[in-house]
């Protein structure tokens, strides 16, 4: 039997998981790609395919178990140490007949015991991961990640990557992740090219997308020993160019006198119509605000002000985005209305920021496809730039890194910081 299928002008191997195996591998079909055209070549790459497959299928029934990849990963080490990089028994044969004189001498010479002869020569089987296993695989290397994150901090991070794998798996098909090669990340970038012309998608959204697979492919074969070609595989596979449209800022004119109208948000919530206000003011984005505790709002001090701080398990988003901002004009009235803040009124900062980012979409208050919510922070830089604002306090206020320069010293004082607040607030 071949085991062969043609689809398209290119051949497959296509096999059954044996009745016998079946305990111990659940997939019902395995197909691979041969990636050749030519049925002669076809065949014998089917037969050492099948010869792969057939041994993977025996260590399971000899062990009752699947193989241990954190196992495996120590049978490469230990062929490292003795000088020899691991190579499947399979490939040695099919190789260069000097490499495996090489091995096979080193072997005879007697001086290694069975489990290093075993690691030379390549004759223990490298468990297969399907790319559908990487995810789980990911996560459980990456499991610090969740140390200083929310529940929904960690589920923003781990969503995208979820995406991400489903779509790689859907569009190149579930398989052994050492059996990746160039032209199946050649297909994703192709699935993304029609998907960024059809729903006029940016490439940036495309990249991101593809940096995850890199990440996660990478981050799982460099852990458990898995030998890819990595530098080959995503060699310019990024779109390269602008990745997505400038969001552009509000004039100051409209945020006066269309977003911060009373008319124009009287049917939204008024704790979000006070968010907004701060937003406006301060450049405090909605999750910045919601971490703002009511132990962090200073009414009653000289200079009215609060602090933006992580807490535990709900960090955020840079360490620079820790802040002291003082309260005026919109800003402050917010507070005011609201003295212990939004943190117990908003459980959900993201929900929020939709929920206001729709109602200024469907009430058409937003000048161009091009603003959102979030151009009011691009408004807040540009006030403080174009009131020649220092660039220390402006980072200091934005949030944002001193680029360029070491950051010294625990930056402006509030004083100093509500001078130029003062000099741009909105409330006239």
């Amino acid at each position: 039997m071949l085991n062969l299928i043609c689809r398209q002008n290119i051949w497959y191997f296509n096999r059954r998981v044996p009745a016998e195996f079946k305990a111990f591998d659940s997939r019902l079909n395995i197909r691979i790609s041969l990636k050749t055209k030519c049925k002669k070549e076809a065949v014998r790459l089917a037969g050492l395919e099948n010869t792969r497959l057939l041994e993977y299928w025996k260590s399971l029934l000899a062990t009752g178990k699947e193989p241990n990849h954190n196992d495996f990963a120590q049978v490469a080490k230990r062929s490292e140490v003795l000088g020899f990089q691991y190579v499947d028994k399979l490939e040695l044969v099919v190789g260069e007949i000097s490499k495996l004189v090489d091995r096979l001498l080193f072997v005879f010479d007697g001086k290694i015991n069975p489990s290093q002869a075993e690691a030379v020569l390549g004759m223990v089987p490298e468990p297969e991961i399907m790319l559908s296993q990487l995810l789980e695989k990911y996560i459980e290397l990456k499991r610090e990640v969740k140390l200083d994150k929310s529940d929904r901090q960690y589920k923003k991070w781990e969503n995208p990557r979820i995406l991400a794998m489903n779509n790689f798996v859907n569009v190149v098909t579930d398989k052994p992740v050492q059996k990746l090669d160039r032209q199946d990340m050649l297909d994703l970038k192709d699935w993304w090219i029609d998907r960024i012309a059809a729903e006029h998608l940016s490439k940036g959204t495309a990249n991101k997308n593809m940096q995850h697979v890199k990440s996660i492919v990478e981050t799982v074969c460099k852990n458990l020993k898995i030998k890819i070609d990595r530098q080959h595989l995503f060699e310019d596979v990024f779109f390269r160019g602008k990745n997505h449209k400038e969001r552009l800022p509000f004039s100051t004119d409209h945020i006066r006198n269309i977003l911060l109208n009373p008319e124009s948000l009287k049917d939204l919530s008024d704790h979000y119509q006070k968010m907004i206000w701060v937003f406006a003011e301060t450049g405090a984005h909605i999750d910045e605000q919601v971490a703002i505790r009511p132990e962090n709002i200073f009414l009653d001090h000289e200079i009215p002000h609060v602090a933006i701080t992580s807490h535990d398990k709900d960090k955020l988003k840079t360490v620079h985005r820790e802040r002291v901002i003082p309260l005026v004009g919109y800003a402050l009235d917010a507070f005011k209305a609201y003295p212990q803040g939004f943190s117990a009124l908003v459980e959900n900062p993201d929900k929020a920021s939709s929920a206001i980012g729709k109602y200024l979409r469907e009430n058409e208050l937003l000048p161009s496809d091009r603003h959102s919510l979030y151009s009011l922070r691009h408004s807040f830089q540009d006030r403080l730039t174009n009131s020649d604002c220092p660039d220390r306090i402006q980072t200091d206020l934005m949030g944002h890194a001193f680029k360029g320069r070491t950051k010294y010293g625990t930056g402006a004082s509030l004083e100093h910081a509500l001078n130029w607040m003062s000099k741009i607030q909105l409330k006239i």
